[in-house]
């Protein structure tokens, strides 16, 4: 019967984005990403993985020379209908680049999934500036004859 129990149980992993982008003009980072029901424990997204709607989530920034490790930027947020949230981190003084964030699942409010895997329940985050690719790259792709390249 316990091994019946287990079985049941679920993990709830949450997904950022790989990277935050920092829209031109502020200083500003938007977070998005997605939090599910991993039902079949395979740490990836599977045709029966289900969004979850209301989870909270909180994006925490330490600086990457801290000794102390605390907290120096965070935000907030919850999930839509479809498992995304999108959070804004202010005010961050163009030291993106020297922060370490990590989005952390807070609560779930699915019964049979609130279960949090120490090591699945947050993910990294790099916050990078929003920027193009550098005009020699339209160039560069014609050397390797990939057809006409996109200018900027």
């Amino acid at each position: 019967m316990a091994s019946g129990v287990v079985m049941v149980m679920v993990v709830v992993t949450a997904t950022a984005m790989a990277m935050a982008v920092q829209e031109s003009r502020h200083s500003d980072f938007f977070v998005e990403g997605e939090v599910y029901c991993d039902t079949c424990r395979a740490g990836f997204v599977t045709n029966v993985t289900t969004a979850i709607q209301g989870a909270r989530v909180r994006l925490e920034c330490r600086h990457y020379m801290s000794a102390s490790g605390s907290v120096e930027r965070s935000a907030e947020g919850t999930t839509d209908a479809t498992g995304h949230y999108r959070m804004e981190l202010v005010e961050v003084d163009n030291r993106g680049a020297e922060l370490v964030c990590a989005v952390a699942l807070l609560s779930s409010p699915v019964p049979e999934c609130h279960e949090m895997e120490v090591g699945r329940d947050r993910a990294p985050v790099t916050l990078v500036q929003d920027t193009r690719p550098l005009p020699i790259c339209g160039d560069l792709l014609k050397s390797y004859a990939l057809g006409t390249a996109p200018s900027y």
